[in-house]
C-alpha cells in the first residue's frame, strides 16, 4: 500500500493561489511595489499602469529567482487573471517589454469563486455585439448563437441589460472606459477561454496538482516551486 502525503506531494490550487495573492498585494504597495503611472495607449493616457519590464524586474528582486522564473511566475499570474494586458488583451502572458499592464480588481480574483453565469457571459457578449456592430470573433459568435437559444425565454433582458452598460460605459471618460474594456475582456477569457487557449480553471480551484504525474503542468509546478522556495 501506498501512503500518500498531503504536504509533501500534493498542494490544493486554493493555497497556491493564495500565496499568489500575498505576492501580488505586495506588487501593489505604493512604497515598494511596481511602478505604475498613467500611459499612453493609443490616443488615451491610461492610469496607474505599468510595464512588463518593471513587473519582471520587481520578481526577480523580490524573490530572488532567475530572470527565467519570474517570466514563468509573472506568466502565470496573467493568465489567472490578476493582471490584464492593456494593449494586447487576447495574449495572456507577461511579456518582458515595455507592454502595459494593469491589476485586475480583487472582485474579479479566482479565490472569490464568482461563479461565470452563462447570464453575465450573454450580457457581455451581447454588449460587445453592440459595440462592434455585429463584427464578434469566430468563437463568441458560436456562443453568442448557443446563448441566444438557450436562454431564449429571456433574452430581451439580455439585450435590454447590455444596452444600458454600454450606454453607462459611454458616460465613462475615454481611459476609464477603455482600461475597463480590456479588464472585462480579461475576466472572460479566463473564464470562458476561446479555443486553443488553456483553460487554467478547468479543473476548479480546489483541484490537486500531482508534481510526479507525468503530465503535470510544467508552467504551475515551476511557479509552485518557486513560491515555495522562498517561504
Amino acid at each position: 500500500m501506498t501512503i500518500r502525503h498531503q504536504g509533501q506531494q500534493y498542494r490544493p490550487r486554493m493555497a497556491f493561489l493564495q500565496k499568489i495573492e500575498a505576492l501580488v498585494k505586495d506588487m501593489q504597495n505604493p512604497e515598494t511595489g511596481v511602478r505604475m503611472q498613467s500611459q499612453r495607449v493609443l490616443v488615451t493616457s491610461v492610469p496607474h499602469a505599468m510595464t512588463g519590464s518593471d513587473v519582471l524586474q520587481w520578481i526577480v528582486q523580490r524573490l530572488w529567482i532567475s530572470n527565467l522564473e519570474a517570466q514563468n511566475l509573472g506568466t502565470f499570474i496573467v493568465r489567472y487573471g490578476y493582471i490584464y494586458p492593456l494593449q494586447d488583451p487576447k495574449n495572456l502572458i507577461l511579456k518582458p517589454d515595455g507592454s502595459l499592464y494593469r491589476f485586475q480588481t480583487p472582485y474579479f480574483w479566482p479565490t472569490q469563486q464568482w461563479p461565470a453565469e452563462d447570464t453575465d457571459y450573454a450580457i457581455y457578449l451581447a454588449k460587445r455585439n453592440i459595440k462592434k456592430k455585429g463584427i464578434l470573433e469566430e468563437y463568441e459568435k458560436e456562443n453568442y448563437n448557443f446563448l441566444n437559444q438557450k436562454m431564449n425565454y429571456k433574452w430581451d433582458f439580455v439585450i435590454m441589460q447590455a444596452k444600458e452598460q454600454y450606454r453607462a460605459g459611454k458616460e465613462r471618460n475615454k481611459a476609464d472606459r477603455y482600461a475597463l474594456d480590456c479588464q472585462e475582456k480579461a475576466y472572460w477569457l479566463v473564464h470562458r477561454c476561446p479555443p486553443g487557449m488553456d483553460n487554467v480553471l478547468d479543473y476548479g480551484l480546489d483541484r490537486v496538482t500531482n508534481p510526479n504525474e507525468v503530465k503535470v503542468n510544467q508552467l504551475s509546478f515551476s511557479c509552485l516551486c518557486t513560491l515555495a522556495a522562498v517561504e
